[in-house]
């Protein structure tokens, strides 16, 4: 599992590829409905003395104990972000605004991410007029739970802190108690990846990947204050142990690097490589020390987009899309594209051959993606923002999500599809045996320029 602040709970490689909705059945197996799963219901939760009807775009959402899910989003008349904690039983049980002074414009961004017995909600975009990137802690009450502060823009959460960087200097901000700093060597840009309890920050190096293990029972000088210029105005120091060279270049000869994505188990972390050849290899860093690196027998062709990784404590999963836009069109409409999603399936514990599966064959006339992964066990589960390609006023842009659930051997379960139209679709975690994601649904009858109401959708 990767909690991502900014990227998400799963690492995004490429953006959605195009994918195809036939009307009709094709040869290339356009047609899933055999085993795709009951559509979900599109209507509000309960209100009470709530107003639903409050959301604009951005929205962002993390799920919380007991099935309840919190959901922060624009609200644009009260000139804040608007949080509501919606029930298991589809009813919201508070609302509230924070981050007053906040207006749209082409740059904002909202995430929230789970850390402790609450959440972090960042905001990137106009705030009183100036453009900011700030983060308040949240608790389940929806009561702020710390001051406001500006932050870095790489980031990501464990259970018990967030953590920044801006590429030199990190910091991890716990729920409660001081910052704590380390400054990483100079002239490399780090990139943050958080497991349950541990970070870790990537280095891009003349010779390869570099690595810093943060926190956790393999760092050093813990709790140790700093000196120089820094002492006491910017708390203690954080516990850090590295560089330990990762992904040598040397290892891989004139094969340069393609894409690279991470994923962590517990507080252990993997990182997979992709070449220019399309080799995959994988190295895992168990209790702080790399272990030795794993080439994997299949390649992933040139054309091919990787857009997830994670992985359970059995399997390693790599998804990946391909062009299967041949035959869309074909009855003699306008050409329309397809993308096949699919899987490599890696096995961590008996070193099985890995394999490939195919997730979904494709719809005709549909866009695909992001992508949200999740941990059920020793399941990882795989799901997809599906869109269609008309938009405007009168049809929102998104489909519905589509999900399946890749096991560490045999058989997947079937194909699921919640049609939720809806103006935005994003992921809110997974506990140990449903994942969440919330849509940013329209009022009835309503267009685009409406407010409209968070839906939770429950999965697999």
């Amino acid at each position: 599992m990767t909690r991502a602040l900014f990227v998400g709970s799963v690492v995004l490689l490429a953006p959605g590829a195009l994918g195809c909705s036939c009307s009709k059945r094709s040869e290339q197996g356009a047609d899933a409905s055999s085993e795709v799963a009951p559509s979900s219901s599109t209507e509000a939760p309960r209100a009470g003395s709530f107003d639903p009807y409050r959301y604009s775009a951005p929205i962002a959402a993390s799920r919380l104990s007991n099935g309840e899910v919190l959901v922060a989003g624009l609200d644009v008349a009260a000139k804040a972000i608007r949080l509501q904690r919606i029930s298991a039983k589809d009813e919201i049980v508070a609302d509230k605004t924070v981050l007053d002074g906040i207006r749209w414009s082409p740059e904002v961004d909202l995430k929230v991410a789970p850390v402790g017995p609450g959440v972090a909600l960042t905001w990137r975009g106009k705030r009183n007029d100036k453009l900011v990137r700030q983060m308040l802690l949240v608790g389940q009450d929806l009561a702020p739970a710390s001051e406001v502060a500006d932050v870095a823009a790489g980031s990501c959460t464990t259970r018990d802190a967030v953590w920044f960087t801006d590429g030199r200097k990190v910091s991890s901000k716990p729920w409660s108690g001081p910052v704590h700093r380390v400054t990483l060597v100079k002239d490399d840009d780090a990139t943050l990846v958080c497991g349950n309890h541990r970070a870790f920050a990537l280095l891009d190096e003349d010779e390869g990947i570099a690595l810093w293990t943060l926190g956790g029972e393999a760092s050093t000088d813990a709790g140790a204050p700093e000196t120089g210029k820094d002492a006491g105005t910017h708390g203690p120091r954080l516990g850090a142990h590295g560089p330990l060279p990762l992904l040598p270049d040397k290892d891989f000869g004139d094969d340069e690097l393609r894409e690279r994505a991470e994923y962590t188990v517990g507080d252990d972390l993997g990182v997979v490589r992709v070449a220019s050849s399309g080799a995959v290899a994988i190295r895992e860093v168990k209790d702080g020390s790399p272990g030795a690196l794993r080439r994997l027998e299949t390649k992933i062709p040139h054309d091919d987009d990787v857009v997830a990784v994670d992985a359970s404590p059995r399997a390693v999963v790599i998804v990946f899309t391909e062009d299967a836009s041949e035959g869309c069109g074909a009855d003699g409409g306008a050409p329309t594209a397809r993308t096949k999603v699919m899987a490599m399936r890696v096995d961590r514990t008996q070193g099985k051959p890995d394999e490939v599966v195919e997730l979904s064959p494709g719809t005709c006339g549909r866009e695909v993606g992001p992508f949200f992964t999740g941990v059920l066990g020793d399941d990882v589960s795989v799901a997809w923002v599906e869109r269609v390609s008309a938009i405007g006023k009168a049809r929102a842009p998104i489909a519905g999500l589509a999900h399946r659930v890749v096991t560490p051997e045999g058989a997947l379960p079937a194909l699921g599809m919640a049609d939720q139209p809806a103006d935005a679709l994003v992921d809110a975690g997974c506990d140990s045996s449903k994942c969440f994601a919330v849509a940013l649904a329209r009022k009835p009858g309503e267009g685009n320029m409406v407010p409209g109401y968070a839906r939770v959708i429950r999965y697999p």
